[in-house]
Protein backbone atom coordinates (compact mmCIF):
# COMPACT_ATOMS: atom_id res chain seq x y z
CA UNK A 1 0.00 0.00 0.00
CA UNK A 2 1.52 3.48 -0.85
CA UNK A 3 1.07 5.79 1.95
CA UNK A 4 0.82 8.99 0.99
CA UNK A 5 -0.67 11.12 4.47
CA UNK A 6 1.09 13.08 5.99
CA UNK A 7 2.07 14.03 9.49
CA UNK A 8 2.32 17.58 10.19
CA UNK A 9 4.76 17.18 12.95
CA UNK A 10 8.56 16.35 11.97
CA UNK A 11 12.18 17.28 12.48
CA UNK A 12 15.34 17.67 10.11
CA UNK A 13 18.67 18.92 10.37
CA UNK A 14 21.62 19.04 8.34
CA UNK A 15 25.21 20.56 8.57
CA UNK A 16 27.48 21.56 5.85
CA UNK A 17 30.88 21.83 6.70
CA UNK A 18 33.32 23.66 4.04
CA UNK A 19 36.59 24.95 4.07
CA UNK A 20 36.39 27.98 6.19
CA UNK A 21 32.72 28.16 7.07
CA UNK A 22 29.94 25.75 8.45
CA UNK A 23 26.18 26.24 7.98
CA UNK A 24 23.59 24.19 10.22
CA UNK A 25 19.93 24.07 9.27
CA UNK A 26 17.37 23.11 11.96
CA UNK A 27 13.39 22.93 10.97
CA UNK A 28 10.70 21.77 13.70
CA UNK A 29 7.08 21.07 12.75
CA UNK A 30 4.31 21.03 14.54
CA UNK A 31 0.05 21.40 13.82
CA UNK A 32 -1.29 24.09 12.19
CA UNK A 33 -4.35 25.26 10.51
CA UNK A 34 -2.42 26.85 7.76
CA UNK A 35 1.47 26.92 6.76
CA UNK A 36 3.49 29.32 9.25
CA UNK A 37 6.73 29.68 8.36
CA UNK A 38 8.84 31.47 11.15
CA UNK A 39 12.79 31.99 10.19
CA UNK A 40 15.67 32.42 12.46
CA UNK A 41 18.68 33.22 10.77
CA UNK A 42 21.53 36.10 10.48
CA UNK A 43 20.63 39.31 9.16
CA UNK A 44 22.92 39.09 6.78
CA UNK A 45 20.62 36.61 4.41
CA UNK A 46 17.65 38.36 4.42
CA UNK A 47 17.82 38.92 1.39
CA UNK A 48 17.90 34.96 0.72
CA UNK A 49 14.47 34.86 2.92
CA UNK A 50 11.51 34.38 0.06
CA UNK A 51 14.17 32.01 -1.77
CA UNK A 52 14.03 30.45 1.55
CA UNK A 53 10.26 30.26 2.07
CA UNK A 54 9.82 28.93 -2.02
CA UNK A 55 11.76 25.94 -1.02
CA UNK A 56 9.65 25.17 1.97
CA UNK A 57 6.73 25.92 0.66
CA UNK A 58 7.35 23.40 -2.06
CA UNK A 59 7.45 20.20 -0.14
CA UNK A 60 4.63 21.41 2.62
CA UNK A 61 1.62 22.66 2.66
CA UNK A 62 0.21 23.03 6.40
CA UNK A 63 2.30 23.33 9.56
CA UNK A 64 4.08 25.59 12.13
CA UNK A 65 7.77 25.41 10.89
CA UNK A 66 10.28 27.19 12.97
CA UNK A 67 13.40 27.36 10.81
CA UNK A 68 17.13 27.85 12.51
CA UNK A 69 20.03 28.73 10.23
CA UNK A 70 23.35 29.83 11.74
CA UNK A 71 26.76 30.09 10.42
CA UNK A 72 30.25 29.74 11.50
CA UNK A 73 33.48 31.05 10.07
CA UNK A 74 33.61 33.34 7.53
CA UNK A 75 30.37 32.54 5.84
CA UNK A 76 28.84 35.33 3.93
CA UNK A 77 29.69 38.30 5.30
CA UNK A 78 32.65 40.63 6.76
CA UNK A 79 32.36 43.12 9.56
CA UNK A 80 32.34 46.96 9.06
CA UNK A 81 33.22 49.02 11.89
CA UNK A 82 31.69 52.46 11.09
CA UNK A 83 32.16 55.85 13.27
CA UNK A 84 30.07 58.77 13.15
CA UNK A 85 32.16 61.17 13.16
CA UNK A 86 29.77 63.90 12.92
CA UNK A 87 28.51 62.55 16.11
CA UNK A 88 31.93 62.16 17.82
CA UNK A 89 32.92 65.82 16.90
CA UNK A 90 30.32 67.16 18.72
CA UNK A 91 30.77 64.88 21.64
CA UNK A 92 34.21 66.54 21.96
CA UNK A 93 33.07 70.20 21.29
CA UNK A 94 30.79 69.56 24.16
CA UNK A 95 33.15 67.79 26.88
CA UNK A 96 35.52 71.01 25.79
CA UNK A 97 33.26 73.57 26.46
CA UNK A 98 32.48 71.48 30.14
CA UNK A 99 35.98 71.48 30.81
CA UNK A 100 36.28 74.98 29.99
CA UNK A 101 33.09 75.95 31.70
CA UNK A 102 33.79 73.73 34.95
CA UNK A 103 37.26 74.08 35.48
CA UNK A 104 37.64 70.33 34.62
CA UNK A 105 41.23 68.59 34.31
CA UNK A 106 41.97 65.55 32.48
CA UNK A 107 42.56 63.63 29.49
CA UNK A 108 39.61 61.83 26.98
CA UNK A 109 40.62 58.19 27.08
CA UNK A 110 40.14 56.06 24.49
CA UNK A 111 38.22 53.55 26.50
CA UNK A 112 35.95 56.21 27.66
CA UNK A 113 35.37 57.03 23.93
CA UNK A 114 34.50 53.40 23.26
CA UNK A 115 31.48 53.78 25.94
CA UNK A 116 29.73 56.82 24.05
CA UNK A 117 26.76 55.41 22.44
CA UNK A 118 26.08 55.52 18.68
CA UNK A 119 29.82 56.65 17.89
CA UNK A 120 30.33 53.56 16.86
CA UNK A 121 28.42 50.86 14.53
CA UNK A 122 28.94 47.45 13.33
CA UNK A 123 27.60 46.31 9.99
CA UNK A 124 27.92 42.63 8.51
CA UNK A 125 28.42 42.97 4.64
CA UNK A 126 27.94 40.25 2.10
CA UNK A 127 30.05 38.94 0.35
CA UNK A 128 29.51 37.64 -3.33
CA UNK A 129 30.15 34.33 -2.70
CA UNK A 130 28.12 32.16 -5.01
CA UNK A 131 28.90 28.70 -3.90
CA UNK A 132 27.99 29.46 0.04
CA UNK A 133 24.37 30.59 -1.20
CA UNK A 134 24.02 27.18 -2.97
CA UNK A 135 25.49 25.43 0.08
CA UNK A 136 22.60 26.84 2.51
CA UNK A 137 19.73 26.24 -0.27
CA UNK A 138 21.18 23.03 -0.43
CA UNK A 139 21.31 22.57 3.13
CA UNK A 140 17.68 23.83 3.40
CA UNK A 141 16.60 21.17 1.25
CA UNK A 142 18.06 18.42 3.02
CA UNK A 143 17.04 19.32 6.12
CA UNK A 144 13.37 19.15 4.52
CA UNK A 145 13.88 16.47 3.14
CA UNK A 146 14.51 14.79 6.05
CA UNK A 147 11.54 16.48 7.80
CA UNK A 148 9.50 15.70 5.32
CA UNK A 149 10.86 11.52 5.18
CA UNK A 150 9.42 12.00 9.32
CA UNK A 151 6.21 13.48 8.74
CA UNK A 152 5.73 10.45 6.21
CA UNK A 153 6.65 7.80 8.85
CA UNK A 154 4.40 9.53 10.96
CA UNK A 155 1.88 9.55 8.51
CA UNK A 156 1.83 6.03 7.77
CA UNK A 157 0.87 5.45 11.64
CA UNK A 158 -2.01 7.63 11.61
CA UNK A 159 -3.71 6.27 8.06
CA UNK A 160 -2.75 2.52 9.86
CA UNK A 161 -4.59 3.54 12.83
CA UNK A 162 -7.59 5.74 10.82
CA UNK A 163 -8.05 2.62 8.88
CA UNK A 164 -8.39 0.09 11.92
CA UNK A 165 -11.00 2.20 13.25
CA UNK A 166 -12.46 2.67 9.81
CA UNK A 167 -13.02 -1.15 10.34
CA UNK A 168 -14.20 -0.80 13.83
CA UNK A 169 -16.89 1.42 12.28
CA UNK A 170 -17.65 -0.83 9.93
CA UNK A 171 -18.35 -3.42 12.34
CA UNK A 172 -20.78 -1.18 14.38
CA UNK A 173 -22.74 0.16 11.37
CA UNK A 174 -23.54 -3.89 10.29
CA UNK A 175 -24.69 -4.52 13.80
CA UNK A 176 -26.86 -1.27 14.35
CA UNK A 177 -28.26 -2.77 10.67
CA UNK A 178 -29.15 -6.10 12.17
CA UNK A 179 -30.56 -4.22 15.55
CA UNK A 180 -32.74 -2.41 12.93
CA UNK A 181 -35.76 -4.76 13.26
CA UNK A 182 -36.36 -4.50 17.15
CA UNK A 183 -36.57 -0.72 16.13
CA UNK A 184 -38.67 -0.92 14.18
CA UNK A 185 -40.72 -3.45 16.21
CA UNK A 186 -40.52 -1.14 19.39
CA UNK A 187 -41.68 1.63 17.50
CA UNK A 188 -44.76 -0.30 16.19
CA UNK A 189 -45.08 -1.17 19.38
CA UNK A 190 -45.49 2.16 20.30
CA UNK A 191 -47.62 3.35 17.33
CA UNK A 192 -50.00 0.91 18.08
CA UNK A 193 -50.05 1.98 22.30
CA UNK A 194 -50.74 5.18 20.67
CA UNK A 195 -53.39 4.54 18.47
CA UNK A 196 -55.29 3.16 21.29
CA UNK A 197 -54.83 5.81 23.35
CA UNK A 198 -55.94 8.07 21.20
CA UNK A 199 -59.25 6.28 19.86
CA UNK A 200 -60.00 5.80 23.72
CA UNK A 201 -60.25 9.52 23.95
CA UNK A 202 -61.68 10.51 20.99
CA UNK A 203 -65.63 9.69 19.91
CA UNK A 204 -64.96 10.34 16.55
CA UNK A 205 -61.82 9.77 14.84
CA UNK A 206 -59.87 12.48 12.60
CA UNK A 207 -58.11 10.66 10.23
CA UNK A 208 -55.36 13.12 9.26
CA UNK A 209 -54.29 13.63 12.94
CA UNK A 210 -53.99 10.14 13.23
CA UNK A 211 -52.12 9.76 10.20
CA UNK A 212 -49.50 12.72 11.62
CA UNK A 213 -49.08 10.86 14.81
CA UNK A 214 -48.07 7.48 13.26
CA UNK A 215 -45.81 9.49 10.42
CA UNK A 216 -43.82 11.09 12.86
CA UNK A 217 -43.29 7.81 15.47
CA UNK A 218 -42.08 5.74 12.13
CA UNK A 219 -40.08 8.48 11.15
CA UNK A 220 -38.57 8.51 14.58
CA UNK A 221 -38.12 5.00 14.21
CA UNK A 222 -36.33 4.48 10.70
CA UNK A 223 -32.35 5.08 10.86
CA UNK A 224 -31.86 3.34 7.57
CA UNK A 225 -30.58 6.66 5.89
CA UNK A 226 -28.16 7.44 8.66
CA UNK A 227 -26.80 4.29 8.06
CA UNK A 228 -26.47 4.49 4.68
CA UNK A 229 -24.84 7.70 5.17
CA UNK A 230 -22.39 6.69 7.38
CA UNK A 231 -21.27 4.23 4.88
CA UNK A 232 -20.89 6.44 2.26
CA UNK A 233 -19.06 8.75 4.87
CA UNK A 234 -16.51 5.95 6.16
CA UNK A 235 -15.63 4.97 2.06
CA UNK A 236 -15.36 8.59 1.59
CA UNK A 237 -12.39 8.90 3.94
CA UNK A 238 -10.70 5.47 2.98
CA UNK A 239 -10.40 7.41 -0.76
CA UNK A 240 -9.17 10.71 1.03
CA UNK A 241 -6.38 8.90 2.82
CA UNK A 242 -5.17 7.74 -0.89
CA UNK A 243 -5.37 11.06 -2.55
CA UNK A 244 -2.39 13.21 -2.83
CA UNK A 245 -1.80 16.69 -1.80
CA UNK A 246 -3.35 18.19 2.09
CA UNK A 247 -6.33 16.50 2.72
CA UNK A 248 -6.06 16.97 6.72
CA UNK A 249 -9.11 19.72 6.32
CA UNK A 250 -11.42 17.53 4.18
CA UNK A 251 -10.59 14.09 6.24
CA UNK A 252 -11.76 16.64 9.50
CA UNK A 253 -14.92 17.92 7.46
CA UNK A 254 -15.72 14.13 7.19
CA UNK A 255 -15.32 13.28 10.57
CA UNK A 256 -18.08 15.62 11.43
CA UNK A 257 -20.53 14.36 9.17
CA UNK A 258 -20.07 10.99 10.53
CA UNK A 259 -20.72 12.50 14.74
CA UNK A 260 -23.53 14.00 12.71
CA UNK A 261 -25.10 11.13 11.56
CA UNK A 262 -24.09 9.08 15.17
CA UNK A 263 -25.92 12.10 16.62
CA UNK A 264 -29.62 11.60 14.94
CA UNK A 265 -29.45 7.84 15.13
CA UNK A 266 -28.62 7.83 18.84
CA UNK A 267 -31.52 10.49 19.06
CA UNK A 268 -34.22 8.34 16.95
CA UNK A 269 -34.09 5.06 18.90
CA UNK A 270 -34.50 4.75 22.58
CA UNK A 271 -33.22 0.78 22.57
CA UNK A 272 -30.48 0.25 25.33
CA UNK A 273 -28.89 -2.03 22.73
CA UNK A 274 -28.90 1.19 19.75
CA UNK A 275 -27.71 3.12 22.63
CA UNK A 276 -24.65 1.47 23.20
CA UNK A 277 -23.43 0.49 19.93
CA UNK A 278 -24.08 4.61 19.33
CA UNK A 279 -21.93 5.27 22.17
CA UNK A 280 -19.09 3.21 20.83
CA UNK A 281 -19.64 4.79 17.27
CA UNK A 282 -18.99 8.50 18.48
CA UNK A 283 -16.37 6.81 20.43
CA UNK A 284 -14.56 5.76 17.12
CA UNK A 285 -15.33 8.85 15.71
CA UNK A 286 -13.49 10.67 17.96
CA UNK A 287 -10.44 9.12 18.30
CA UNK A 288 -10.40 9.46 14.33
CA UNK A 289 -10.81 13.05 14.32
CA UNK A 290 -8.12 13.33 17.04
CA UNK A 291 -6.07 11.25 14.62
CA UNK A 292 -7.02 13.91 11.52
CA UNK A 293 -5.78 16.89 13.40
CA UNK A 294 -2.44 15.85 12.86
CA UNK A 295 -2.85 15.17 8.84
CA UNK A 296 -1.37 18.03 7.05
Amino acid sequence: MIVLVKSMTGYGRKVMQQENYSITVEIRSVNNRYLDINLKMPRSLLSLEEEIKKIIRSSFQRGKLDIYITTTGEANFLKKLEVDWELLEQYMEAISEIKGKYQIDGNLSASALLNIPEIFSVFEMEKSDRSFKENLLISIKEASREMLEMRKAEGAFLEKDILMRLDTLDTLTVALEELRPLVIKEYQERILKRMNVYLDNNNEIDDARLHQEIAILSEKGEITEELVRMKSHIEHMRKTLQEEGSVGRKLDFICQEMHREANTIGAKSSASEISQIDVQLKSEIEKIKEQVQNIE
